[in-house]
């Protein structure tokens, strides 16, 4: 047996332990009895073996607007954006290391991470419109506050989203995490056998870690909206419930609500990745010439000032 038979048996015997590895996964999690755990992994097993999973990823990575767009610096901020750098920490490592922040900014935003996604799927590429639909139409808060039940919940009985809310989101923290970690590794097997065992995961890391800290945002929704810091099974539950359904709808029916849409020619300085779409705002009294000029998808970034700046 050559080299690169003896490799290609290896990558062969790895790849059928992974599998094993999910079903062995599957099976623990289906007889923990947990009430709607179980239709939950008839959710997973549904999206993993109609390959909708896989078009999930793949529009994850996707640019997802007109080589030649130029309206991405017409968008105003938008409410839970504001309140999330207001009140929240920013997230990434040093927060993790330093600080018991479960949620923070870059938490909060991977909701719209997932919406982009969802509606992409359904329309492509995305247009300012599109964008306006995805941030201006409440579906923001349809989810925060209703999360499972957001597609049948009326705008006028949700609460306004305030201050004290999203300080609170920062506050959460786990009690129970077991069921977390163990559906967490279940969708990292499905994800691996969707995309039939890459070679090179790292193009799919950051979707990974998008969707993980979506489910954690999504838990301490659930935690705070019942009176609660403390994340546990339940929320985990109503997270998971909450997720696979969002994937599935065609988020292009919510469109955006004009009184929400208020001077889109004053936006602040920005840069914005033309390739994924973030935006990285600038501080005031800082420059852009501070910053690098390569997004972490690694897109350039474009300079957005303000025209009354």
């Amino acid at each position: 047996m050559g080299i690169i038979d003896k490799m290609e048996s290896k990558i062969e015997k790895m790849d059928k332990k992974s599998q094993q590895n999910m079903e062995n996964l599957f099976n623990y999690l289906n007889n923990l009895d947990l009430d709607g755990l179980v239709n939950i992994l008839s959710e997973i097993k549904e999206i993993r073996d109609s390959g909708f999973y896989k078009k999930l990823v793949d529009a994850s990575n996707t640019n997802k607007y007109k080589e030649d767009i130029d309206f991405l610096g017409d968008l105003p901020k938008h409410r839970i954006e504001i309140l999330a750098y207001d009140n929240l920490k920013k997230g990434g490592l040093l927060t993790t290391i330093f600080t018991k922040s479960i949620i923070t900014v870059q938490d909060t935003l991977t909701l719209y991470s997932f919406i982009e996604s969802i509606y992409y799927i359904h329309k492509n590429p995305l247009e300012k419109e599109d964008l306006l639909n995805i941030y201006f139409s409440g579906l923001d808060e349809r989810i925060i506050f209703a999360l499972e039940d957001f597609d049948i919940i009326k705008l006028e009985d949700l609460p306004e989203p305030t201050p004290e809310y999203i300080k609170s989101l920062g506050k959460t923290y786990w009690v129970e995490k077991e069921l977390y970690k163990k559906l967490n590794k279940l969708m990292f097997e499905v994800m691996d056998f969707s995309l039939n065992y890459p070679d090179l995961k790292d193009w799919s890391s950051k979707y990974r870690s998008t969707e993980d800290l979506f489910i954690q945002f999504l838990a301490a929704c659930n935690a705070v909206n019942n009176g609660r810091l403390g994340i546990g099974v339940e929320d985990t539950i109503v997270a998971y419930k909450t997720f696979l359904k969002l994937i599935k709808t065609d988020v292009t029916k919510y469109k955006a609500i004009s009184e929400r849409i208020i001077r889109l020619e004053d936006h602040g300085a920005y840069l914005v990745c033309k390739k994924c779409g973030t935006y990285y705002q600038i501080p005031e009294g800082e420059s852009a010439d501070d910053y690098s000029d390569e997004c972490e998808c690694g897109g350039k970034l474009q300079y957005l000032g303000s025209p009354h700046n």
